[in-house]
This record gives structure tokens, sequence and C-alpha cells, in this order.
């Protein structure tokens, strides 16, 4: 299963981040390669923020092997998305 999301700021819902999400489960980690498009997502010090009211999203950590991703802090966005076919 393949989905699109729209990562929304927990605060004030304006949009971060598009992902490709790819199987089921929970938004824990966003893979850097994954990522299609920032919209209101700033970096600074390795974390990411919210532009619109300072939100800290997550903090990016990076992995030898697939490379950089972002830890997300579960209580800070929501998510939105539809499933697309292969």
């Amino acid at each position: 299963m393949i989905l699109i999301l729209t990562i929304k700021c927990g605060k004030c819902k304006s949009k971060i981040i598009k992902y490709k999400k790819i199987g089921k489960g929970k938004v824990l980690r966003c893979w850097e390669s994954k990522i299609k498009r920032i919209y209101d997502g700033e970096i600074k010090d390795n974390k990411l923020f919210c532009k619109n009211c300072g939100n800290k999203i997550g903090i990016i950590k990076e992995d030898d092997i697939r490379g950089n991703y972002v830890d997300m802090d579960r209580d800070q966005f929501t998510y939105s998305g539809k499933k697309i076919r292969k």
C-alpha cells in the first residue's frame, strides 16, 4: 500500500510536508528520500519546525544505510492522505 500524506502542524494546522508512505502503520519517521514537497516546514539546528507558529515537528537524524530522516514527535502533527495504486 502506498499513501501520499500531507503532514500538518498540530497547533496551527498549516501544511508542513508532502510525504510518500509505503505500508501500514504510524508515521514515526519521514525519510528524506520520500519527502516530495516542503510547504511551511523550516529546518533549523537539525530540527523541523512550522514556519507559521514555531512548533517543533521533529528532529533530523541520520542512518548510515538509508540516509537522513525526521524523527517525528507524534503529539505535534496531524496528517491526511490518500492511497495511490501502483
